[in-house]
Formats: structure tokens, C-alpha cells, sequence
């Protein structure tokens, strides 16, 4: 399926990245949101989120205002999707929000037009029952920051059409993404599943006063998130057993003794809120930086990490 233009509904920070990523790939993009204000902010996000990319030689010189000259701007989805061969949709996540949005998108788009969701975690399954023709409407989850990660999450509803899902595939990886295709729906998908074991576990060894935020942060980054670039969790216990089925005989019990002392509750307690804003907010980083400060600090760290990755890869 030939994709020339793109139009992105919804402007927020998900939006701005697709906006950056499709325009910087040579798409032309079209910028839907319901207010003048939200776009013209966006529109000074996306200019320097690819004033960046070009500064860390991601995009070639002036290469940012080449891709900023490809976004237009529309107030309206049916405006936006009209003469759009794919569209992603970055609104919040509600039920009731996204199938208004599709119901929309649907109606105005051209019937070979490709209609994504950057859910987070709802169902397409559920989201495309609004639509007259859900065979074309398909899940593709991103992760933050979208201009830099190359990983997106791919998976269609029950009446997703298997054409759907490879061009979809075919398409991410013509702008550059990693994508990972889900067998099935799962709510959370596998990023945002995987980040709530853990980050449930983080809160609760902060609330029994195992470790503070900021020591847990550090053993993650220094430890298995130093690692985990290279390896997943699969390959991890391959290489620790010295082969998967003896790290199974071996580690299963020592294991099952971790698992039985860990929480299973499924909303923060407010004990432990109120002891994870203490601590992160006592972060030196935090006390020192402005968030936009943090984000660019983690964003000229995520190149160099790239850079290694590529480096890895070219040379394998």
C-alpha cells in the first residue's frame, strides 16, 4: 500500500512525536486538534523536537525545516482526514473519546485510508465496532519519546483485516520503527504490562521502607536497565541458567519465594503515594531541573544509546 499523507488527530506530547516522526520521514502531515492554542504549542514542540534530531545529526542539515513545511494545520477530523492514506489517532484514552473520534474518521476518510490507535491500553476490538469498515482499523502503540524509540506495539481487532495489519507493519518500518505484533489483544499490551509489574513492585519496596525512589531508580539504571538494552527478559534467565530449561530446575523455587512475598493490589495505596512524591520530588535531579530540562537530558542520552545499539547491530 503506497502512504504519501498522513494526518495525526490529536496534538498532545503523542501526537507532536508522530507529527515530528512522519514529517522528518518525508510524509506530508496534517495536524488535527479542536483548539488554535493546543496547535500552535504543538507546532513549537515539533519544531524543536526535529531541531534536535538535526542537531544530533538524525536529520540531515536543514532537514528540520524541510520536514516543519510539511505540516499543515486543521481544527477539524474531517478536514484532516479527507485525502489521508493513514491516519493516527492520539486522543486520551476513554472509551467514549476514542469511538467518537473513529466514528468521525471513519466517515471522512477515504475507504483505503489506514485508522491507528496510539491507545495505551484499550482494545481495538471495542473501538472499531463504531466504524462501517473495522477491517481497517488497527492498534499501533508507541513509546515515548516517539521520534526517538524505535519500538511500536501492532496488534488488530477481531475484524482487523490481515492486509491491515502487514501494511501497517510494512509502514512502521518505512519511518524508521521496530514494530512488535501482538497474537492477540491484551489490555496494557506488552510495554505497559511489563511496566506495571514493575513499577508496582518500586512503589511497594519504597512503602515497607525497603529503599528509597531515588536508590531504586539508581539500581535499575545500573543494574538490569544497563543490561536490558542488549537482552530481554527471555534471554536473561537463558544466559543466567546456562541454557532456559536449567535456569527453570534451578531458580523455579527460588523464584516462587519472591513472587509469595510480592503485592497484588491493583491501586496505589495512599501511604505509598504520598511516601513516592516525598522521595521524588527530593530527587536531586527533580530539586534541580525543570521537566523540560529532564526530557532534553534523557533525550541527548537515548542518542548516544541508539547510536551504541546501531553500532551493535551494523557490526553483527
Amino acid at each position: 500500500m503506497d502512504i504519501h499523507q498522513v494526518a495525526c488527530v490529536g496534538a498532545g506530547l503523542i501526537g507532536q512525536g508522530w507529527a515530528a516522526l512522519f514529517s522528518s520521514a518525508g510524509l506530508e502531515v496534517i495536524l488535527q486538534d479542536v483548539s488554535e492554542t493546543v496547535l500552535e504549542k504543538s507546532m513549537k514542540g515539533i519544531m524543536s523536537n526535529l531541531r534536535f534530531l538535526e542537531a544530533n545529526n538524525l536529520l540531515q542539515q536543514g532537514g528540520a525545516d524541510a520536514a516543519l513545511k510539511r505540516i499543515k494545520m486543521s481544527l477539524l477530523i474531517s478536514e484532516a482526514v479527507r485525502n489521508a492514506d493513514y491516519v493516527q489517532e492520539s486522543v486520551p484514552d476513554h472509551y467514549d473519546f476514542k469511538k467518537q473520534v473513529f466514528r468521525e474518521m471513519d466517515i471522512a476518510s477515504p475507504d483505503h485510508a489506514i485508522l491507528a490507535s496510539s491507545s495505551s491500553g484499550l482494545l481495538m476490538t471495542e473501538i472499531q465496532k463504531v466504524t462501517t469498515r473495522p477491517q481497517r482499523c488497527v492498534l499501533v502503540h508507541p513509546v515515548l519519546p516517539v521520534y526517538l524509540i524505535p519500538l511500536v506495539e501492532i496488534a488488530g481487532g477481531d475484524q482487523t483485516s490481515p492486509e491491515t495489519v502487514r501494511a501497517t507493519c510494512d509502514f512502521m518500518k518505512r519511518v524508521g520503527k521496530f514494530p512488535a505484533l501482538l497474537k492477540r489483544e491484551v489490555s496494557g499490551y506488552i510495554i505497559n504490562r511489563l511496566q506495571a509489574a514493575l513499577l508496582r513492585e518500586a512503589i511497594d519496596l519504597v512503602d515497607k521502607g525497603v529503599a528509597s525512589a531515588e536508590d531504586i531508580d539508581q539500581a535499575f539504571c545500573m543494574g538490569i536497565g544497563l543490561r536490558d538494552p542488549v537482552i530481554g527478559p527471555f534471554l536473561r534467565i537463558h544466559l543466567a541458567g546456562g541454557g532456559v530449561e536449567r535456569f527453570i530446575e534451578n531458580f523455579s523455587q527460588s523464584y516462587r519465594h519472591r513472587w509469595e512475598t510480592m503485592e497484588t493490589w491493583t491501586s496505589i495505596p495512599p501511604s505509598a503515594a504520598k511516601k513516592i512524591i516525598r522521595d521524588v520530588k527530593g530527587m536531586e535531579l527533580v530539586r534541580t531541573k525543570t521537566l523540560e530540562e529532564i526530557e532534553n537530558w534523557r533525550d541527548q542520552m537515548l542518542v548516544k544509546l541508539l547510536k551504541v545499539l546501531h553500532e551493535k547491530q551494523v557490526k553483527v
